[in-house]
């Protein structure tokens, strides 16, 4: 424990609220002018008062490539003022959420800078916990990213963070497939249930399925179901209250629970299956469509469908279109920080075209800067994002609420409830808007 977080932690002692706790339990950059692609150079850093270089604490999940060590390094030996201090954490994130709790209940002014789940900013700026960075991030400097990259860390009108790199659901296809029967790549719910059958019947193999998603109690049930709401032009708002048990919303669910039921294209195991569970079962052959990360296209090298698949936007219904949701995690401030400014140097840092295009390379992770996507290098490493800007430019973050854990793990309960034919869609979305408007009280 530093000298800094020492101090704070003996002023008050830290306080985890059990609330808190039990919501995120259920969830699953140098300084002076900037050049044109957001980095700064280093002769142009902001000098401390002390001859001493400024030291900021950066804390962010284990990075099992490596790669964001090697950012550290290039960082600390392009600038003299600025030092950066790796505070390595968990992977997972409960785990994350507790050290974050701890540090900024007690107002510890370490870590200055930090990343955190998609889910967490509105949570965090709620809190008090997060300092503001409009004056450092004008709109000519927030158009470099993707749209959601900027939402995600917009809470009443301020931003509070940058999504540092990102994720974003996709539909996997088998490419044979369709091509042996000369079918498109589906672009609307009813267009892959109708392709779906069409293969099934013709293959004629008991071991096939239609389409894989996620359906099990968790964030993934969820996010499934906002998808499917936004493909139908909807949204968890109205006037401004959450509501979902809307017309739309219990449409959305219907659809969902109709891929079972009624259209026979996927199987009901997918309400107990997460995304590694649908991986697995893709990879082995035994499905034509499968909803997941780009993530897994690297989990299917060297299995029966190795050079077989495409990528594609998420269907949506007629006359919509198509709306990803996104994960990843956010770059954010430290409100406690005594070294704001020289955190959001190195924030700048990290998010420079530069750092940018090096994690989508060499890590594999998905640029939130937009122009980074037009590089040959990242191109020719990384093929399967040719694919993703046109997804990228339409994809949205999860609901920025300060309560959004809690409201999650009410519409995935109910979800989950019908998935697996234990409720109706009406009934399921009913009890769930009565739990959300009690929580919200």
């Amino acid at each position: 424990m530093t000298g800094r977080r020492r101090l704070a932690m003996k002023k008050k002692m830290p306080l985890i609220t059990m609330t808190l706790v039990l919501t995120i339990a259920a969830a699953g950059c140098s300084s002076g002018s900037p050049n044109q692609n957001g980095a700064e150079t280093a002769s142009n850093s902001a000098k401390p008062a002390s001859s001493e270089p400024v030291s900021i604490e950066f804390a962010a999940g284990k990075d099992a490539s490596g790669e964001l060590e090697k950012s550290i390094a290039r960082f600390n030996s392009t600038h003299d003022n600025i030092k950066i201090k790796y505070v390595e954490l968990p992977q997972v994130p409960n785990e994350q959420m507790t050290r974050y709790s701890t540090w900024f209940n007690s107002k510890s002014n370490t870590p200055d800078l930090f990343m955190t789940d998609v889910t967490w900013p509105a949570m965090f700026a709620s809190a008090g916990w997060l300092a503001p960075i409009d004056e450092y991030a004008d709109a000519s400097y927030l158009q470099r990213f993707w749209p959601a990259a900027v939402e995600v860390g917009k809470v009443n009108n301020k931003q509070y963070g940058i999504q540092g790199y990102m994720d974003v659901g996709v539909l996997f296809y088998r490419k044979d497939l369709l091509d042996k029967y000369n079918l498109p790549v589906p672009q609307t719910w009813a267009e892959l249930t109708k392709v779906s059958q069409e293969i099934l019947q013709k293959e004629n193999d008991p071991k096939l399925t239609g389409y894989l998603f996620q359906g099990a109690k968790i964030e993934g049930a969820t996010i499934n179901w906002l998808e499917h709401l936004w493909g139908q032009n909807g949204d968890i708002y109205d006037q401004g209250k959450v509501k979902v048990d809307s017309d739309k919303g219990i449409q959305a669910l219907k659809t969902m629970n109709n891929l079972i039921t009624q259209d026979k294209v996927s199987p009901v195991s997918v309400s107990t299956s997460n995304p590694n569970d649908n991986t697995i079962a893709f990879s082995a052959g035994n499905a034509i469509f499968m909803r997941n990360w780009p993530a897994a296209f690297t989990q299917l090298k060297g299995t029966k469908v190795e050079g077989k698949v495409g990528i594609a936007a998420i269907p949506h219904s007629d006359g919509s279109e198509s709306h990803s949701s996104t994960g990843g995690w956010v770059y954010a401030i430290n409100q406690f920080s005594e070294h704001k400014k020289e955190a959001w140097e190195v924030m700048k840092f990290f998010l420079s075209d530069e750092e940018q295009k090096s994690m989508g390379t060499n890590a594999s992770k998905i640029p939130s800067v937009r122009k980074v996507f037009d590089d040959p290098e990242l191109k020719k490493a990384q093929p399967i994002f040719e694919q993703l800007p046109a997804v990228m430019e339409k994809a949205k973050s999860r609901p920025v609420l300060r309560n959004y854990e809690q409201i999650s793990r009410s519409v995935q309960t109910q979800v989950n409830l019908v998935l697996s034919g234990q409720k109706d869609p009406e009934a399921a979305l009913r009890d769930a808007q009565k739990e959300i408007d009690e929580k919200l009280k």
